[in-house]
């Protein structure tokens, strides 16, 4: 990692992480487009159940992140046994978590719902979603910790391939269930929610046969999956960061939907298909920090500044042509991303001014993302707080807030790239300060001749 070309090494890194970032951004993506047919109050539905998803997006993380430090460093130090043990307590923890969280949401379905902004007209399609989605949520909890411990061991391109099989499984079923196609029943909104957790079973079952297998370096006794707090609080206390910044995202959609909904299921769909289409552009971004942070990290400890600065600015190079090439085609051709969603003429007409506002902070967002990863590698955790919560939660919150309350969906709109650009300001600032105090060149520095 301190001799490679840079180039090379960030593309290696990075790939694994970036397909695996996207196949997940898949998901929401191909089920709404699916269900966009059935009319926008099915987009609004699978909206507004979003921050549920979140939130278990972000118990899972929390774990499998936590999990995957704490396997590695077990590794590294040769403590093997330990380390089969944590990554067995891990899924424990993993269930523990969705079992805990799954039945109070059952309980108080319509509550929930109706704190999410469920109104009357799409409350049937929500509650339909939702508890197929919630009852299955220890099977759609599962991968994403075994995702985590396949990384851990050193493994990422099987974790690549698992997800991809998952993403393709959601794709076919979601057309059969949700319009009845041959045998299969049309089933609408609910039909989605099947297919998305039959499609998180099928990675359920081939992670468990690689667990299983001769090749994966885990060997779980049975022993080892008896409850262990112990192991559990190591694992939550390094995932809590990850899963703080994940449950913010809930938050900030939680207050999004309220607001939004107040204008009517319209404008709340055109948002959820906005809100999609930007984890699109931003999921691969992530990828690539995944890659710059072990790089950047390695050259930091190593005190070769020169190859720091060559990682992050590459990734930021890469990470940015991404964001602004999605900006500009959100921007150019909005009534295209619309058709693929939805046909209705006011819907296409408030989905692409909706959009268009929106992307216009979007294309300096995949700066921001890799300048979170640089304070990551460097051990500079506040600045990788604050900017992870920046943009979707200390900025966008009260932008949307006080645009939604003064300008009505227009303010809505226009929070977006508000929020957007003040933490592009703050990452620009911290990142230059950091740089400047660190030591690392913003230039190359050249040898002088004599």
């Amino acid at each position: 990692m301190g001799e490679q070309p840079v180039g090379r090494l960030l593309w290696s890194f990075s790939l694994p992480a970036l397909v695996g970032m996207v196949v997940t951004a898949t998901y929401n993506i191909v089920d709404t487009a699916f269900v966009g047919r059935l009319g926008h109050e099915a987009i609004a539905a699978l909206t507004l159940v979003w921050p549920v998803q979140l939130v278990m997006m972000a118990l899972s993380l929390g774990v499998g992140v936590g999990a995957n430090s704490l396997i590695a460093r077990l590794l590294g130090a040769g403590n093997e046994r330990e380390a089969n043990h944590a990554g067995a307590q891990a899924f424990v923890a993993a269930i523990a978590s969705a079992l805990v969280m799954m039945v109070p949401l059952l309980i108080w379905t319509d509550p929930v719902l109706r704190l999410l902004g469920a109104r009357t007209d799409i409350l049937p399609l929500a509650r339909a979603y939702y508890r197929v989605i919630v009852w299955f949520s220890p099977v759609v909890f599962y991968p994403m910790v075994a995702n985590n411990l396949i990384r851990a061991e050193g493994n990422p391109l099987r974790s690549m391939a698992v997800m991809i099989v998952s993403a393709l499984t959601n794709i076919v079923l979601d057309p059969l269930f949700i319009y009845g196609i041959g045998p299969f029943p049309a089933l609408g909104v609910q039909g989605a929610a099947i297919a998305t957790v039959i499609a998180s079973a099928v990675a359920f079952v081939l992670y468990a046969i690689y667990f299983a297998g001769p090749k994966s370096g885990y060997h779980f006794r049975p022993r080892d999956f008896l409850p262990w707090p112990r192991v559990w609080a190591r694992i939550y206390a390094v995932g809590a960061p990850s899963m703080t910044i994940q449950l913010s995202g809930s938050i900030a959609s939680l207050v999004a939907n309220n607001i939004i909904c107040g204008f009517g299921s319209l404008p709340l769909a055109a948002y959820g298909v906005v809100f999609r289409l930007f984890s699109l552009g931003v999921m691969p971004c992530l990828g690539i920090g995944q890659g710059v942070l072990p790089l950047a990290a390695y050259n930091y400890g190593a005190g070769k500044l020169g190859r720091v600065r060559a990682v992050v600015l590459r990734g930021v190079f890469a990470a940015t042509v991404i964001t602004a090439g999605f900006s500009l085609l959100f921007i150019a051709f909005p009534g295209f991303f619309a058709l693929v969603f939805n046909r209705e003429p006011d819907f296409l007409r408030l989905f692409a001014h909706g959009l268009r506002v929106a992307a216009l902070g979007f294309a300096p967002v995949g700066f921001i993302i890799i300048a979170t990863s640089f304070f990551q590698a460097v051990g500079r955790a506040l600045p990788a707080m604050f900017l992870s919560l920046a943009r979707q939660f200390i900025f966008y919150l009260p932008a949307l807030v006080l645009l939604a309350r003064f300008f009505g969906v227009e303010g809505f709109w226009f929070a977006l790239p508000v929020a957007d650009l003040l933490s592009t300001v703050a990452s620009i600032v911290w990142a230059s300060v950091m740089f400047h105090q660190l030591g690392i060149p913003l230039v190359p520095v050249r040898a002088r001749r004599a």
